[in-house]
């Protein structure tokens, strides 16, 4: 069994106090093991009741739920002591107080070493000489390929959805995008009215503290973790509760990259635990300058509201309901379907930015839902191990939430075209599955929910619109307004799509996941950011400005 310490000052510790980590191959093919494993910790009277009373079972979570179902479809597991050990791949120290003020007052500390605008030799490290530590760091990640592979399908990523993680987001650690995403953050210098010199740049805000996401924790902590570091912050990263291992294990690369070259310890941080005590802990201390965190609207813009009140830069990454729009004569129906199942149901559609809503053309719309649900039907569940599978394990709220918004959109009229239910491993119908076969929906209306909430699960609604006028209504009828996309062989139709749009990034006649380093770093409209997109380096920094007289000078 692996053991992940925390990282503090440059200093592995080993805590004492552990979560453990089954080996999600494992579970995906045998889900009582999850079962077991929760019981094992539990009090008597807790198994008394999963045993003979699951009637008492409560619904208030969705892990309760998942009890209740999985006991109703298979009974009690049965499995030794030593049958469970063999399942644990890791144990994950935790956290204490005092490592969390450790951490905090070593960031405090060696912040003014991460940021030296002017280039001034002994004064910190320059933007040229974070870009250099970023790209060496980041040619140590893909020097572990194999082992963050690893990792990574252990924690059930399957291998399909890791390699398209890798090819597209280890672009983001060559030297061309740190060099790309500093000149928005180095010095521009101007000549001042009254003879002197004007200079402007952005400064880091001294600490950032990175939460970064279960559903994306490779590509999100790649693209936090340099962002932040190129700002010039002392970043501490609090890896996601569910699923830390890669995440950790990319922190840890970062570090001994930086301990191997002398980089001050409280410039990179890796800390661990429950995410809601670090969080509450973060907003309150005003060592702290900004935070990252990914997650659901209605929790984030509570966290932004109380980060504001303490003088804390928040950049949140929230929720989105995403419309894709198919319109014309002789648009390419094939492509957009292949697009669109990308975008729908890579991760099992566990993306904040995937699509969500189709709309389209009345006239197309029969031929589009055929070629959507002959593309998603031949989609395979499995095991992460399994090369052939792409689609991985629904998380638990996502699920219980899909399920909910199902049984509405079934009682007003949908029409389920493909899938509509909770399978194992081997795509087989099962009323406690971890996955949920790809589904897709017609006979939809704006009212239902599974058009007006975020669905962070593998389904689809079509819906048929008369005019491009009436899609831009609906899309825009959503609380959310993170991306959008458009498939169209008519420019006038795709440029008032551009136009029309409430959302922070449009994608044209292009992949809806389609990710560029020349492209700003999610961020999105309304409930899903409010400001728009936006560049993580600028959002992790703060403008400065300095006028030098004529007769004065700075260096």
């Amino acid at each position: 069994m692996e053991t992940h310490p925390i990282i503090v000052d440059g200093d592995e510790i080993d805590t004492g106090t552990y979560v453990l980590f089954p080996d999600m191959d494992c579970v995906v093919a045998e889900p009582g093991l999850a079962i077991a494993l929760q019981l094992r910790d539990a009090s008597f009277g807790q198994r008394l009741v999963f045993a003979r009373l699951p009637r008492l079972i409560p619904r208030s979570t969705p892990e309760m739920r998942y009890l209740r179902d999985y006991r109703a479809a298979h009974g009690v597991p049965r499995y030794t002591r030593d049958e469970l050990d063999e399942v644990i791949y890791a144990k994950v120290s935790q956290a204490r107080d005092s490592d969390i003020e450790k951490a905090i007052a070593a960031g405090h500390r060696d912040h003014d070493r991460l940021f030296n605008p002017f280039r001034v030799d002994g004064m910190g490290l320059s933007l040229d000489d974070r870009v250099d530590a970023l790209y060496n760091a980041g040619l140590a990640v893909k020097d572990h390929f194999r082992e963050i592979r690893e990792i990574s399908v252990r924690e059930g990523v399957p291998i399909k959805t890791f390699e398209w993680t890798w090819s597209m987001f280890t672009e983001y650690l060559e030297r061309e995008t740190f060099e790309l995403w500093g000149e928005a953050l180095d010095v521009v210098e101007a000549p001042g009215r009254d003879g002197g010199r004007n200079y402007r740049f952005r400064e880091p805000f001294g600490i950032t503290c990175l939460f970064t996401p279960y559903n994306s924790p490779l590509a999100l902590g790649i693209l936090s973790i340099t962002s932040s570091v190129l700002a010039g912050n002392a970043t501490i990263l609090k890896p996601p509760s569910k699923v830390p291992l890669s995440t950790i294990l990319l922190g840890r690369i970062f570090v001994d990259y930086f301990n191997s070259t002398g980089l001050p310890g409280g410039m990179f941080q890796v800390l661990t635990g429950g995410g809601k005590r670090m969080m509450r802990r973060f907003l309150v201390d005003p060592r702290v300058g900004a935070i990252v965190w990914y997650g659901d609207s209605d929790t984030g813009i509570e966290l932004w509201a109380e980060a504001v009140k303490r003088r804390i830069q928040m950049a949140p990454e929230l929720a989105g309901s995403d419309a894709c729009l198919v319109w014309g004569r002789d648009v390419d129906l094939e492509f957009a379907a292949r697009m669109i199942v990308k975008g729908r149901y890579l991760g099992s559609g566990q993306a904040c930015m995937a699509v969500k809503r189709v709309l389209v053309q009345e006239s197309l719309h029969d031929e589009l839902v055929r070629l959507i649900v002959e593309e998603a039907a031949s989609l395979k569940v499995g095991r992460p191990s399994d090369p052939e599978v792409g689609l991985p394990p629904v998380g638990l709220t996502a699920l219980y939430l899909l399920l909910d918004q199902m049984e509405d959109a079934r009682a007003k009229g949908a029409r389920v075209m493909t899938g509509g239910y909770r399978c194992n491993y081997l795509g087989e119908k099962d009323p406690a599955g971890f996955f949920y076969r790809p589904t897709v929906l017609t006979d939809v209306s704006p009212d239902m929910r599974i058009m007006r909430e975020e669905v962070f699960a593998p389904a689809l609604p079509v819906l048929a619109v008369k005019s491009v006028d009436e899609a831009l209504k609906v899309a825009n009828s959503s609380r959310f307004g993170l991306r959008s996309s458009v498939f169209s062989d008519d420019p006038a139709v795709r440029l008032e799509w551009v136009k029309g749009i409430e959302a922070g990034g449009v994608l044209v006649g292009q992949d809806h996941l389609y990710f560029d380093p020349h492209m700003p770093h999610l961020g999105g409209y309304k409930d899903s950011g409010i400001i728009g997109a936006k560049y993580f380096p600028v959002m992790l920094t703060r403008m400065k400005y300095v006028h030098v007289g004529p007769d004065v000078t700075l260096l």
